[in-house]
C-alpha cells in the first residue's frame, strides 16, 4: 500500500467525533479520542505485520462507502486494464452509500492482480510485484435513485447481477462483454428498505429477496415482474437475510429481527424455528446439504444441523459486536468466514475445534480461529471470497476502504513440522 492511502486512512480514523448526547461531554470526548486512537493502534500494527500475513493486500478509498461487494469471475469483461506478464485483470461489483449527500450508483471496477495470486506455481520478485496496479479503477458506473443495500452476481451467469435497495426494489441486470446494460428488470413487490437478496445457484432466472416489510419474496424473472410466491405473515418483523440452498434445489433459508429462522421453498414453509436471538445472516454449506450457519447480533456464529435444529453444533466465538455477513468458503468444507461492525473478518477452520491449546496460544482466541483480517478502520459491511481462486477475498467497510486480500497459505495451511526421530 502507498504512503498516501497510509496516511488518509490514518487521517479518517483520528476525526473529531460528534458532541453527543451524554450527561458528561467531557468524558464522552475523552472515550471518543481513546477509541480512535485505539483504532489508528490497531492500523499501524496491521500494516507492520501485513508481511507476514498476506500474500497480496490492495486498499482502495472510495468516495463513498459501499455497503456489498462482488467478485466476478475472470473474462467476464473486455477489460482497458489488460493481462500482461505479472498481472491479470480482474473485475468486482461495488455500491455507494452517499446518504442522500450524492448521486448513488452501482460500480464494476477493475483491478490487476499479480499473476502468482492465481497460480501458485508461479513466484514473482518483489521488483515484479511493484509493476502491478492493484488500486481500484472504477470502470462502470449505473445510475440507481437510492442506495444500494446489496449486490449478487448471478453464479451461473456473471454478465447478470441484481440489487435491492434502501426502497425495497429489486433491480437484475443483463450486461454484455463490453459491460453495456443489454437489460434492465425492474421487480416489484417490497414497500420498505431491503437487505436480503440471493440467487438460486441452481436456477439462473431464481432469486429470493427479503425487506423490513417482513416479507420474502421468490422470483422468476424470465417470467414475470412480480414474485411467483410470498411469505408475507412468516416473519414478524423484519427479514434481515435469505439464501438458497447449493444442495437442496429450491429450499430456502431465512433469519429477521424476530429471531424466527424460516426453512422453506416455493410450495410451502418446512421449517419454523425460534433461534432465541436475532440472527443477521446465514449461509449453506456447499459441500453438506444439512450444515447451515448464522451471524448473529450478540457478535457470535453459530452452526446448526438442518436435521436437528433445537441444539447448536457449535458457537464461534471471537467477534466483539454485532456480525453482518456469513459466507462458506468455496473450496474448502471445513472453512467459513464472517464479517463485523467490530472492523474484522475471521476466517474459522472448524477441523481445529476442540485442538488443545497452550496458555499463550489461547490468549489470541479459539483454535478454530484461523485468521482475523484487522486492516479495516470502520465497520465492515460485507465480504465475498473470491469464486477461482482459493484464500482470496474482498471486503468493504465504513471508512470507503476496499481491501482485496489473500492469506499466506503457510498461515491459513500450515505445513506439518517434521521432527528427528529422536524427539518422536
Amino acid at each position: 500500500m502507498d504512503a498516501k492511502l497510509a496516511e488518509t486512512l490514518l487521517d479518517m480514523a483520528t476525526g473529531q467525533g460528534g458532541d453527543g448526547d451524554g450527561d458528561d461531554p467531557e468524558q464522552q470526548q475523552e472515550e471518543e479520542l481513546d477509541e480512535e486512537q485505539t483504532i489508528v493502534e490497531e492500523y499501524k500494527l496491521w500494516r507492520k505485520n501485513c508481511k507476514y500475513m498476506y500474500s497480496f493486500v490492495s486498499e482502495t478509498a472510495l468516495t463513498w462507502p459501499s455497503l456489498s461487494v462482488q467478485f466476478f469471475k475472470g473474462n467476464t469483461f473486455i477489460n482497458k486494464t489488460k493481462d500482461d506478464k505479472y498481472s491479470v485483470a480482474r473485475n468486482l461489483l461495488l455500491t455507494t452509500h452517499s446518504s442522500g449527500e450524492d448521486e448513488d450508483f452501482i460500480k464494476i471496477a477493475s483491478m490487476q492482480l499479480p499473476r502468482s495470486i492465481i497460480d501458485s506455481k508461479i513466484k514473482l520478485t518483489s521488483n515484479e510485484l511493484e509493476t502491478v496496479n492493484s488500486r481500484l479503477k472504477i470502470s462502470k458506473k449505473i445510475k440507481q435513485n437510492i442506495e444500494v443495500n446489496k449486490i449478487r452476481i448471478n453464479p451461473i451467469d456473471n454478465r447478470k447481477f441484481a440489487s435491492i435497495n434502501a426502497n425495497g426494489e429489486v433491480y437484475v441486470y443483463e450486461t454484455d462483454e463490453k459491460m453495456n446494460i443489454l437489460k434492465e428488470h425492474s421487480l416489484k413487490h417490497h414497500s420498505e428498505n431491503g437487505f436480503g437478496l440471493s440467487w438460486d445457484p441452481n436456477n439462473e432466472y431464481s432469486l429470493i429477496t427479503g425487506s423490513e416489510d417482513k416479507s420474502i419474496a421468490i422470483w422468476d424473472y424470465s417470467k414475470q415482474s412480480t414474485p411467483i410466491r410470498v411469505y408475507g405473515d412468516e416473519h414478524s418483523n423484519y427479514v434481515n437475510d435469505v439464501r438458497f440452498s447449493y444442495l437442496k434445489k429450491g429450499i430456502f433459508g431465512s433469519v429477521g429481527e424476530d429471531s424466527q429462522f424460516i426453512l422453506g421453498d416455493n410450495d410451502k414453509i418446512h421449517m419454523k424455528v425460534n433461534m432465541n436471538k436475532v440472527m443477521n445472516s446465514l449461509t449453506f454449506s456447499p459441500f453438506s446439504e444439512n450444515l447451515i450457519m448464522f451471524g448473529s447480533e450478540d457478535s457470535n456464529n453459530y452452526i446448526y444441523d438442518l436435521r436437528k435444529m433445537d441444539e447448536q453444533l457449535h458457537v464461534l466465538v471471537g467477534h466483539n459486536d454485532s456480525i453482518t455477513n456469513v459466507e462458506w468458503d468455496p473450496f474448502h468444507e471445513n472453512i467459513v468466514a464472517s464479517s463485523s461492525m467490530d472492523r474484522r473478518v475471521v476466517l474459522w477452520d472448524l477441523n481445529k475445534i476442540g485442538e488443545e491449546q497452550s496458555q499463550e496460544e489461547s490468549e489470541d482466541g479459539v483454535p478454530e480461529l484461523l485468521m482475523m483480517h484487522g486492516g479495516h478502520t470502520g465497520g465492515v459491511n460485507d465480504f465475498a471470497f473470491n469464486p477461482e481462486t482459493p484464500w482470496l477475498l474482498a471486503s468493504c467497510s465504513d471508512d470507503n476502504i476496499v481491501h482485496v486480500w489473500a492469506a499466506k497459505e503457510d498461515v491459513v495451511q500450515p505445513k506439518p513440522i517434521d521432527l528427528p526421530i529422536g524427539v518422536l
